[in-house]
């Protein structure tokens, strides 16, 4: 199960973000409510696999297009390493 809950401008992801989960936050309509510098806080997601980085991937760039600044925040050491595998770890814009 993947729970998104917003703190103002932070978004609290917890839980799985994977193929069996995302597709309930598809579209991301989160996203249409927020503006300026957000964070996604990581802290307490507690498994990712490809599918779930593609989608984190996608969500970001339709941030980036809605004029949104992300961080990521506690970004567990499976998805920097899923990351780094799949040759993506630089469009990540980790903080922490």
């Amino acid at each position: 199960m993947l729970n998104i809950e917003q703190q103002q401008q932070r978004l609290l992801f917890s839980g799985v973000l994977d193929r069996n989960t995302l597709l309930a936050f598809w579209p991301f309509r989160l996203l249409n409510s927020l503006s300026g510098d957000v964070v996604f806080d990581l802290s307490q997601l507690q498994s990712i696999d490809t599918a779930g980085l593609a989608w984190l991937l996608k969500q970001l760039a339709l941030a980036r297009q809605a004029g949104l600044v992300v961080q990521l925040q506690h970004v567990p050491e499976q998805m920097r390493s899923l990351a780094k595998v799949s040759d993506v770890l630089e469009l990540l814009p980790i903080s922490d």
